[in-house]
């Protein structure tokens, strides 16, 4: 899962009411990653184990994961770790236990080989994670919102709006002409992002470490695109899983957001009372990919055995079936991805609709977007100059210039 997470919090989960001398097992997170009941039911069948879960914001997460590998101390025994940083990670194995000693090699048939070689050294020697999860990409949106603005409210003719990200931004402009109220869309970072993630080059030329994101008109095109949306009013100018846009969401002040798998947990929990009120239409562009995590033991952690037991069983076909239907997030292991109780399910939150189908239908065959080594990175710098236009007005080709900048700092 990809993803940013609302607020920092320490999520501590017992068997017992007190440690009682328990081992404990620390796991630092991002986002909505649906484990709490996963967690009571391992340490059910580990009395002597107790779970401590950490869950940050996206960014700061993986940070400090940096951070803390760098210095040889404070990571997790378990680390959540989004695509956007594994080729970063995995470039320095060493800083990981190779999970193919631990008996990782028999969970390679569980998943499609994008996902296996995601987490997988260069030299394919060392398996530094487990999959959780993938980020197909949708569109979901407000149907009360579309109907009061005079739009269509059935998936298949909302989809038909936007065939491409100019229909879209087209779209935009007749919902923000009707003056409801509410904007088109929650965060520029968000609406850029989603074109970015379906380019089939991006930051990163393709199988090189060569940085191509000042000369890749694509992503120019991505950015001017969301520049102008925004001028053209059509942004709440939210920063993207922030308090204020959690309080925006509750309150139905955007009709439509980015919407990869793992979007729905986000919505589903901190959006509780808009139940039907959503639905989900297609992606503009039509397909994409936007996150997808590993869990994976840092080597400094005390705990190895017990951690790749844990990291095991949440990873797990069956567990991966199980967080979709409770909490969104598309499974990356085949046999989850083939089960019919996710391919026919239906998504009350989201009025019924089919998200089994809708994120499952280009699962398996999904092509990732090559990511260089710093793609995080990257992709934290060029959002800056987004958000930098939303809340500083700053000029759209002078936030460009100033975001290439500094990706082409973080990238050295």
């Amino acid at each position: 899962m990809a993803g940013t997470a609302v607020l920092a919090m320490a999520l501590l989960t017992s068997a017992c009411g007190d440690d009682g001398g328990k081992t404990k097992l620390t796991i630092n997170t991002f986002g909505v990653f649906g484990y709490t009941d996963l967690y009571r039911e391992f340490e059910a069948s580990h009395p002597d184990i107790e779970i401590v879960e950490t869950v940050s914001e996206y960014n700061d997460h993986h940070n400090n994961l940096v951070n803390h590998l760098a210095a040889g101390s404070g990571a997790a025994d378990v680390e959540a770790v989004d695509e956007g940083f594994m080729a970063q990670l995995k470039a320095a194995p060493e800083q990981f236990v190779n999970l193919l000693d631990l008996g990782a090699g028999d969970r390679q048939a569980d998943y499609p080989e994008f996902k296996w070689a995601g987490s997988l050294s260069a030299d394919g020697k060392t398996q530094i994670g487990l999959g959780t999860d993938v980020g197909g990409l949708a569109m979901c949106y407000r149907t009360d919102l579309f109907a009061a603005a005079g739009l269509p409210t059935d998936p298949a003719a909302v989809s038909a709006l936007w065939p491409s990200w100019d229909d879209y931004f087209k779209t935009g402009r007749t919902f923000t002409a009707k003056n409801t109220g509410p904007k088109f869309f929650d965060a520029g970072t968000n609406i850029y992002n989603a074109q970015v993630f379906q380019l089939d080059e991006s930051y990163y030329a393709t199988g090189t470490p060569d940085l191509i994101v000042g000369s890749n008109p694509q992503v120019k095109a991505a950015f001017d695109a969301t520049a102008q949306a925004i001028a053209d009013g059509q942004s709440a100018g939210l920063v993207a899983f922030e308090d204020e846009w959690v309080t925006a969401m509750k309150a139905g002040t955007f009709a439509t957001i980015t919407c990869p798998a793992w979007m729905q947990g986000y919505i589903k929990e901190n959006a509780p009372d808009t139940a039907g009120k959503w639905n989900i239409a297609a992606i503009p562009g039509g397909s994409g990919n936007w996150g997808g995590s590993w869990l994976t033991i840092p080597a400094q952690s005390d705990h190895q055995d017990l951690a790749y037991e844990l990291v095991s069983f949440l990873t797990a076909p069956a567990q991966q079936t199980r967080i979709f239907t409770e909490t969104g997030n598309f499974p990356s292991s085949l046999g989850a991805i083939r089960d019919p109780a996710v391919q026919s399910f239906t998504n009350p939150f989201f009025d019924d609709a089919p998200t089994g189908r809708i994120f499952g239908e280009s699962a398996i065959k999904l092509a990732p977007q090559y990511q260089g080594a710093k793609h995080g990175a990257v992709r934290q710098a060029m959002e800056h100059g987004i958000q930098r236009i939303e809340q500083e007005d700053q000029a759209p080709d002078a936030a460009f210039r100033e975001s290439v900048d500094e990706a082409e700092r973080a990238a050295r």
